[in-house]
This record gives C-alpha cells, sequence and structure tokens, in this order.
C-alpha cells in the first residue's frame, strides 16, 4: 500500500475513534440529559447510529485534514513519518 493512502487511512481511524469516544462521553456524562434522551428512546439503535456515525465521520474528516495541511512538504521529511 502506498505511503500516502497508509497515512491517509491512519488519520481518519484516529479521528474516528476520537469521535465515538466523545459521543461515548456525551452520553455517559448526560450532557444536558442527552444521554438519557437518547436511552429513553423507543428508537434508541438509530439514534446511537446517527450519533456515532455524524461524530466519527466529523473527527475523522477534521483529523484527516489537520493532518494534510501539517504534513511535510520534502519528501525526506515525509519519508521519516
Amino acid at each position: 500500500m502506498p505511503k500516502l493512502i497508509r497515512f491517509l487511512i491512519v488519520n481518519t481511524a484516529f479521528g474516528v475513534l476520537i469521535g465515538w469516544l466523545i459521543a461515548a462521553a456525551v452520553l455517559y456524562f448526560n450532557i444536558n440529559g442527552f444521554g438519557d434522551l437518547v436511552n429513553h428512546s423507543r428508537s434508541r439503535l438509530v439514534a446511537y447510529f446517527i450519533l456515532f456515525n455524524s461524530f466519527g465521520v466529523t473527527f475523522g474528516f477534521a483529523v484527516m485534514a489537520s493532518a494534510v495541511m501539517l504534513m511535510p512538504r520534502d519528501k525526506d521529511e515525509f519519508d521519516k513519518l
């Protein structure tokens, strides 16, 4: 696998993981009653799916975009990654 593709996949996966952890924290700590709202909903699985997908996609893209913007410009520096 090319190094640049692996770089993008690793950074995107890291961002998705961060997003999932933050979504889980929002539910666990019941921020503004959101955890109770989701847990007592009739369609709990749909709410979990939407919440975790939206957080995962948002944070995944943010971390990937940050990594691309902060990526070294020289080939020698990029090979050290």
